[in-house]
């Protein structure tokens, strides 16, 4: 393991998992991950960041991998970009949720070089990886000097920008269950730049017959003051013929469920009624996609 000084603040280049977690424990609350960097270095430079040292993840190759689990879902590791999981070459056939929210987040640079770990534990609530990792029923594994846990994504978030990450632990993985019978995000904002005004994620399986709903789950972004998930609207759907009926008493329960922000972007008037649109056309797209109406995305 290296360390680089700076002239502001030290990098520590870890090697494994392991040496990360005990640097970060010697750090205690002064030690910043760094993966991609495309939102805490932007911190860092305002000044809202002053950690003594950051702990670099580039070095460490499991944290770059992207690989099946014996119960036949899919292991991504937390360094994985966004372009990475675009161009993956079976990831948008079985998690199309998934690349459709990577293909949403800010420019072509930003994909290139920001992570899915490092979106995550950004804790956004506008930001559209969370919303389409909640409606996949994904989970992160987080690792400390104590071991690894596993938790789901959506008990990973703890408040505007904060996640239940202690000091010490290192989010490792995302770990995706075997992939629904379809799934979709779709996003409304004012420029392709922009984080979402309102995001919405659903995951789908389908019953023998192709209209009824077996189960899903609903992410929604933008919603709340952390990603949400919308399970008053699932149960409406589960069980159900999914009808346009069905689709908007959907939208309408998430929009009454969720606790929309109020901000210069958009009221929270107008949010609720972008979540009930948005349940709509996510579920709509996500059930195209499962009966072959709809190509899944590339």
């Amino acid at each position: 393991m290296d360390t680089i000084e700076t002239a502001e603040t030290d990098v520590v280049r870890p090697t494994s998992v392991d040496e990360a977690v005990a640097r970060l424990a010697e750090l205690d609350d002064e030690g910043k991950t760094l993966a991609g960097g495309q939102s805490l270095l932007v911190l860092f430079r305002k000044g809202f960041v002053s950690p003594s040292a950051f702990v670099s993840l580039r070095a460490i190759d499991e944290l770059r991998e992207i690989a099946p689990t014996a119960g036949g879902g899919l292991r991504i590791g937390a360094t994985v970009t966004q372009y990475e999981l675009i161009s993956h070459p079976t990831i948008g056939s079985t998690y199309p949720a998934l690349v459709d929210a990577a293909k949403c987040v800010s420019s072509p640079q930003v994909r290139r070089r920001g992570t899915i770990g490092g979106n995550l534990c950004h804790a956004d609530p506008t930001a559209d990886p969370p919303a389409a990792l909640i409606a996949l029923g994904a989970s992160v594994e987080i690792a400390s000097s104590d071991g690894r846990r596993v938790i789901p994504v959506d008990e990973l978030f703890a408040d505007y920008m904060e996640t239940v990450l202690e000091p010490g632990e290192l989010l490792t993985s995302v770990l995706l269950p075997p992939p629904a019978t379809s799934s979709a995000y779709v996003k409304h904002r004012l420029r392709g730049i922009d984080t979402a005004i309102v995001g919405v994620g659903v995951g789908l399986t389908l019953a023998g017959d192709g209209v009824t709903c077996d189960a899903v789950q609903i992410g929604l972004a933008g919603a709340g003051t952390i990603p949400l998930r919308a399970s008053g609207a699932e149960a409406v759907l589960t069980g159900a013929a999914l009808t346009p009926d069905a689709w908007a008493e959907a939208g309408r329960i998430a929009a009454e469920e969720c606790e929309p922000l109020d901000d210069t972007e958009a009221s929270e008037w107008y949010r609720r009624k972008m979540v009930e649109r948005f349940v709509q056309r996510a579920g709509v797209l996500a059930h195209e996609r499962a009966t072959g109406q709809q190509e899944l995305s590339a």
